[in-house]
């Protein structure tokens, strides 16, 4: 039974998931799909703009809806990949490092400083997707995106430039959309699957 880790694009209430396995000295792409993390009908960023000229309470009971949403939508979207491709296993997702040490307390709170307010909305949808790892106990690796590429393929023993244009072939095999932050999330999960269990630290990572 062959196993994987997901790789994920974390945006403003959506994702881009990757599903990535390695069987030698090839990289396979098992799925890809886009998934939503809110309903329509929620503000995707609450603490950026919604909020800023709400009476508090509102504004409180606003960013609960929405985190309430992201999280009910990220367990689903994890769990669809996981029944998906049974009866291979999943072993855990690869994301970004997260933008912030955890959420804010208030709204008040990330109000009071422009920093924590402009990545406090990101942190709802990250926090969603990783909670959900935790809740089907999938591991979960964090990676810098800024040096994911050249420590993948530092692993699989290659240069950052031939391990880029593998993962860029993908395209061609699965199709468009296909950026090159699909390409940093398939590397994320490549290098979570190709580590020694426990997952060794790369950057700041580790299980929530």
């Amino acid at each position: 039974m062959s196993e994987y880790w997901i790789g994920i694009d974390d945006h403003y209430a959506w994702a881009n998931l990757v599903s990535v396995t390695t069987f030698g000295p090839d990289e396979r792409l098992l799925d890809k799909r886009r998934v939503e993390l809110l309903d329509q009908a929620l503000a995707a960023s609450p603490y950026h703009h919604d909020t800023l000229h709400m009476p508090l309470p509102r504004a409180e009971e606003l960013v609960r809806e929405v985190q309430a949403s992201a999280n009910s939508h990220a367990l689903s979207a994890l769990s669809s990949v996981v029944a998906d491709l049974a009866p291979a296993t999943c072993r855990g997702i690869a994301i970004r490092v997260p933008p912030l040490p955890e959420l804010p307390a208030t709204v008040a709170e990330a109000h009071a400083n422009s920093w924590v307010t402009n990545r406090a909305d990101g942190m709802i949808y990250h926090q969603a997707l990783t909670s959900a790892a935790a809740q089907l106990n999938l591991r979960v690796f964090f990676f810098e995106k800024a040096t994911i590429l050249s420590q993948a393929a530092e692993a699989r023993g290659t240069t950052a430039h031939d391990f880029e244009r593998r993962l860029k072939d993908f395209a061609t095999t699965y199709g468009r959309p296909w950026s090159k932050a699909h390409v940093l999330a398939c590397a994320g999960a490549i290098l979570a699957h190709v580590s020694a269990s426990p997952v060794a630290e790369v950057g700041r990572q580790g299980a929530q």
